[in-house]
């Protein structure tokens, strides 16, 4: 979000509800971590871990380039949950991210 003016990081969710395969174009690269769900991004799986052990590799961070991100990326569900992500961006990627607070204002 914004802050002082100046967009420095955002952040999105992303639910994909089982069965459902959908393509998403962002405006820049992005690092994301699956929190719920299994599936894929691609050709590559994800898979929310219930328990990491000590070295053990696992599916729920990607990495996302720029050129990736603008072409299009397809998410498929491949499980009987809803598939919960999220991206995150740099700088200058979604100007128009709301200011950091502005979800106060909007409540009074």
């Amino acid at each position: 979000g914004k802050f002082d003016g100046e967009e420095l990081f955002s952040a999105k969710e992303l639910t994909i509800n089982p069965g459902v395969k959908v393509t998403i174009k962002d405006r820049g690269a992005y690092g994301l971590i699956t929190v719920q769900g299994t599936g894929k991004i691609g050709k590559h799986a994800l898979q929310t871990p219930a328990m990491i052990r000590f070295g053990e590799l696992t599916d729920d961070e990607v990495f996302v380039s720029h050129e990736a991100a603008v072409q299009g990326v397809t998410f498929e569900n491949t499980g009987l949950e809803p598939l919960v992500s999220l991206r995150y961006f740099g700088p200058h990627t979604n100007i128009d991210a709301p200011a950091i607070g502005d979800y106060k204002k909007k409540k009074r």
